[in-house]
């Protein structure tokens, strides 16, 4: 096992020399237009584009290989082509339409992808297909919610969301609750026990904690978990986890098949890992430490003490705070990546020009999850569903068989006979008086 020091040193060692490790233009087709999409602003509703991203760069690269993958959008009828032309292209047409403003760098990293190309009829089919399939992975989310009208409006009552300070910004993305999934998950399928009663003597408990170390004076909280507390702040969305994906993909020197496949999954089921969070957040509607702090007086808790002046350390959110999306999102990507590349892969990441390790992908999620409660955003209740939460919907991804391979003929008969055999126990079951 790799140690989180030894990780340290080695990045401090090759920080001059060795920048973080990126996919130059003429690397894997399907890591390159990662490395560009992750370039871009995040926040939680930008899950969509990288779902939509990876699902349309696995099913173009899955057409021009004679789809040994089930596409995700169902046979869609192509010319096949040159594989990095069609990615290029599906790529391309997919982020202009997420960020038109962003237009330009697209068309260059376009440009750059196709000049390694030989002109004929391959580059030309290629590129026919990744636009063919640009347009259906567009399509078939035309209607998934995401842009619906909300009639959410706060209450204002004890214990339930208030904007915060000190934007005091409306609820953020509320129509998310209840978006479509990517994986056929139902929205409340992973919908997160109630939280705390506020007048109960284990929330006196959780707010003493998250006053005490997540208050932007704090003098409990360590020089360490301050930094991790920023990292994470910065190190938002789907991007971290992309990031880690596509460096340790590159080192191995995984197949663009293999690459296609396993970052389809992995965005996808963050995507729907947050779409599940949401729903839970929106359910509960429950208040953020700042406003529950602020106004101790109100919440029928004689163990709770108001402090009108109490500030988060982190900005908080603007929304509602049971259950956390950083420990959801953690969550869902360290199942799916264990499973990918390994449950004991030492490594580091950096964002806002700070550089943290761990010795596992379980260890990043972990630190992730805690992050919130010593940003002083999050009860450590939140932290704890949303993981939970996280690990179910990752490991519902996996179960899903999505972006797997096409069973041979023999693997059909096996498996159809395997359900003949679970139906038929399943029926017994039933017969059998309870």
């Amino acid at each position: 096992m790799h140690s989180r020091l030894a990780l340290a040193a080695l990045v401090a060692a090759t920080a001059l020399s060795s920048p973080a490790l990126a996919v130059s233009a003429s690397g894997d087709p399907v890591l390159y237009w990662n490395e560009v999409f992750i370039g871009t602003a995040w926040n939680p509703g930008q899950t969509r584009p990288a779902a939509l991203l990876n699902i349309a760069l696995h099913d173009s690269v899955n057409a021009t290989l004679g789809r040994p993958n089930k596409p995700f959008l169902g046979h869609i009828a192509t010319d096949g082509g040159d594989t990095r032309a069609a990615v290029a292209v599906a790529a391309r047409n997919v982020l202009v339409a997420q960020y038109p403003a962003r237009t330009a760098e697209f068309d260059a990293a376009l440009a750059s992808q196709l000049a390694l190309i030989p002109d004929g009829a391959a580059k030309t089919a290629g590129m026919a297909t990744g636009a063919t399939i640009a347009t259906a992975t567009l399509a078939s989310r035309a209607n998934d919610g995401s842009n619906a009208p909300s009639s959410y409006t706060p209450s204002g009552l004890p214990g339930r969301w208030a904007p915060t300070p000190p934007g005091n910004l409306p609820a953020a993305v509320p129509q998310q609750a209840t978006m479509q999934s990517w994986l056929g998950m139902a929205n409340d399928q992973f919908r997160a026990g109630a939280p705390l009663a506020i007048d109960s003597a284990e929330y006196a408990a959780a707010f003493a904690e998250v006053r005490d170390i997540g208050g932007a004076t704090s003098v409990t909280r360590t020089a360490d978990q301050s930094e991790a507390a920023r990292f994470w702040a910065a190190a938002s969305g789907p991007a971290t986890w992309i990031r880690a994906a596509i460096d340790e993909s590159e080192a191995r020197g995984l197949s663009t098949l293999e690459n296609a496949a396993k970052l389809a999954l992995l965005s996808t089921g963050i995507a729907d890992s947050t779409i599940a969070v949401w729903d839970t957040k929106y359910y509960y509607d429950y208040w953020r430490p700042v406003t529950a702090i602020q106004n101790a007086d109100l919440d029928g808790n004689a163990a709770t003490d108001k402090d009108a002046s109490w500030l988060p350390y982190i900005v908080t959110p603007n929304h509602p705070s049971y259950a956390s999306a950083h420990s959801s999102i953690s969550g869902a990507a360290s199942v799916i990546m264990n499973d990918w590349l390994g449950t004991d892969i030492g490594f580091c990441l950096t964002a806002a020009a700070m550089t943290r390790c761990w010795d596992n992908f379980d260890g990043a999620a972990e630190e992730a999850m805690m992050s919130r409660l010593w940003g002083g955003i999050h009860w450590s209740f939140d932290n704890y569903a949303g993981l939970t939460i996280g690990h179910q919907v990752g490991a519902y991804a996996l179960a899903s068989g999505a972006f797997g391979a096409v069973p041979e003929p023999t693997a059909w008969a096996m498996l159809i006979a395997g359900f003949g055999i679970m139906g038929l126990a399943i029926r017994r079951r039933a017969a059998t008086p309870g």
